[in-house]
């Protein structure tokens, strides 16, 4: 059965597939590992925004919180007195804190009265917008009396005990009436603000009824806590409302629009429960608002001064600190990734050239011991066939040789011819005699006997052999040898063999008129170095890798072991031989041998 081999494309595309696999696998690992970094650095980038916003809610929960409490209190202020005066500065019983509240709460009234005095209200789109207003405010009613105090303009009907009061101010007597708080527990108790007109025509009478008093308590006491408090930094606007989405205060600038979302974490509504009971976070909302060109993260709290919710607080927190910690943080996170990323592939790069020249000396050295494993073989065989055919061949030439002395023709025709015959016999049995002493060489290659000797005079030995045959063939022998002549320790008989292979290669390679020179000098690392240079036709590239093969060759008649042979013993003795050839200008053989130092050879 016929053997199979592996083709060569095939065998290359195995190793190239090998040499890429551990490479492939580091940069693999590098990309597992950036990958977990990133993972865990959004992980992380994540948890740090959530840490932001806790941080940020925490500060919006605290303002919400303060509101809550100072205004319940201011709010309680308020509502406390009874008494019932009749203008700004009658005789209050209250302390300097409450009547500073209830002061503004008249003063607000007030300006609302002298707001409405100045708009026209003889037409029906104003009393319309006097409607409007009072359903806005919280009023149970706005009157407008004429000079001859009748009525000109009511939203919705006075109680009747208004009226005296209303005709004090328009005679003149009276230029405010302050009735608040007197009878807030007792149901349907009128309540009013009134001011004479600034002509000195009529007057205008607010009335409120008890859920008008509380709303504008809660104005007024929410307005006194947003003045008196310390924002501190990040806090852009403060806003109350109630149930209806009424304004009871607002403080710094308000929000324009909704955008999308936020770089921290918002957009989307989430509910953020305290830990603590009875904590105000309940129902926290988050979304993204938009004041100029700024993107603010505001948080609405429920307004509960007493557990009740009354309205929402809306606390606008800029978020420039943050996003730029967000933003800076998310680019220290893809430089990372990015710099492990490319570290892989510089790592596999490196380890892939690294790899390649490994491999191919390690493809170098199996090659070598496939090539000495091939010549020991071939020199085992050559033993036994010279052992076997040697005998045989000299008693072939000692019967060529009698026949050629003894049984020659007598007529000279036949002589010749049978002269020519016999010479042809002995030829081609040296010739065989020949390839037999090559498979010898083969075989006897690892055993050496070494001694110390001169570079110089074994090329001088080698260079004697081939003169003649030189010179028959028109070709000059030059050479050049360096002093001191360096020295080797190497079998003489077998380097000589080598030598002398090579050179008459090169000799056969020089067609017509030519040169081969033979050099002898130190090269580096302690190295003899033995150049022999021709100006032949040159080796081809397909071919270059192959000459040292056993049976190779390019010439007709060549067996192709004399190069082979040369490699094997060069080998042996420790050195290297390199070949550089060009079609066409020449081959230049150098075998590099180790040099013996001068203290060794005594």
């Amino acid at each position: 059965m016929a053997g199979t081999s592996m083709r060569p494309e095939r065998l290359t595309a195995v190793r190239s597939s090998r040499r890429f696999i551990q490479p492939l696998a580091v940069a693999l690992v590098f990309l597992l590992f950036a990958g977990l970094f990133f993972s865990m650095a959004m992980l992380d980038l994540k948890r740090i925004e959530g840490l932001l916003l806790d941080v940020l809610k925490k500060k919006a929960f605290d303002v919400a919180e303060v509101i809550n409490q100072s205004a319940a209190g201011k709010y309680r202020q308020l509502l406390r007195n009874e008494s019932d005066y009749h203008s700004l500065y009658a005789e209050p019983t209250l302390d300097d804190q409450a009547f500073s509240l209830q002061e503004a709460l008249a003063g607000a009234l007030i300006e609302l009265a002298r707001y409405i005095d100045a708009q026209p209200s003889d037409d029906g789109p104003a009393r319309t917008r006097l409607r409007e207003l009072a359903g806005t405010e919280s009023l149970r009613s706005i009157a407008i009396f004429n000079e001859a105090g009748r009525l000109a303009v009511q939203t919705s009907p006075l109680p009747p005990d208004l009226l005296a009061h209303a005709q004090a101010m328009v005679e003149g007597r009276d230029e405010i009436a302050i009735h608040l708080f007197h009878g807030l527990n007792q149901d349907n108790a009128p309540s009013f603000v009134g001011i004479r007109r600034q002509a000195g025509q009529g007057a205008v009478v607010l009335a409120l009824d008890r859920e008008g008093i509380e709303y504008w308590a809660w104005r007024i006491a929410i307005r006194a806590t947003m003045d008196q408090l310390q924002w501190g930094s990040g806090v852009v606007y403060l806003a109350v409302e109630d149930a209806r989405g009424r304004i009871f205060a607002r403080s710094g600038s308000a929000p324009v629009e909704k955008v999308e979302q936020c770089l921290l974490v918002a957009g989307s509504m989430r509910d953020s429960r305290g830990s603590e009971p009875g904590q105000v976070r309940r129902g926290t909302v988050q979304q993204c608002v938009r004041i100029g060109d700024m993107k603010i993260l505001q948080i609405s709290y429920p307004f509960q001064p007493d557990g009740t919710t009354v309205g929402t607080t809306r606390v606008g927190i800029d978020t420039h600190e943050t996003d730029r910690l967000l933003v800076e943080n998310r680019r220290h996170i893809f430089l990372w990734t990015g710099l492990m990323v490319v570290i892989g592939l510089i790592a596999m790069g490196a380890l892939y050239q690294t790899q390649n020249r490994h491999v191919a000396g390690l493809q170098a050295m199996q090659e070598r011991l496939h090539q000495a494993d091939r010549l020991s073989s071939l020199g085992q065989l050559g033993a036994g066939v010279a052992h076997e055919i040697r005998n045989p061949l000299n008693a072939i030439s000692m019967a060529a040789q009698r026949l050629q002395r003894d049984f020659a023709p007598d007529q000279e025709q036949e002589k010749t011819s049978f002269h020519r015959l016999t010479q042809i016999v002995r030829d081609e049995i040296r010739r065989l005699n020949g390839i037999v002493e090559d498979f010898l060489g083969l075989a006897r290659s690892s055993r050496m006997e070494l001694r110390r000797q001169s570079v110089v005079d074994l090329l001088e030995r080698v260079e004697f052999l081939v003169r003649d045959e030189a010179r028959a063939a028109g070709i000059r022998i030059e050479k050049q040898w360096a002093e001191p002549a360096p020295m080797v320790s190497m079998d003489g008989a077998k380097m000589e063999q080598a030598v002398l292979n090579i050179v008459r290669n090169a000799i056969e390679s020089v067609s017509g008129q030519g040169c081969v020179t033979l050099t002898c000098d130190h090269a580096r690392r302690n190295l003899a170095c033995i150049k022999i240079q021709d100006t032949g036709a040159g080796i081809p590239a397909a071919a270059a890798q192959r000459i040292f093969d056993p049976f190779y060759t390019t010439k007709a008649t060549g067996v192709g072991l004399g190069l082979a042979i040369a490699h094997e013993i060069i080998l042996a003795h420790g050195g290297e031989i390199h070949v550089t050839s060009a079609e066409g200008a020449g081959t230049t053989m150098e075998i590099l041998l180790p040099s013996t130092p001068a203290a060794a050879g005594a």
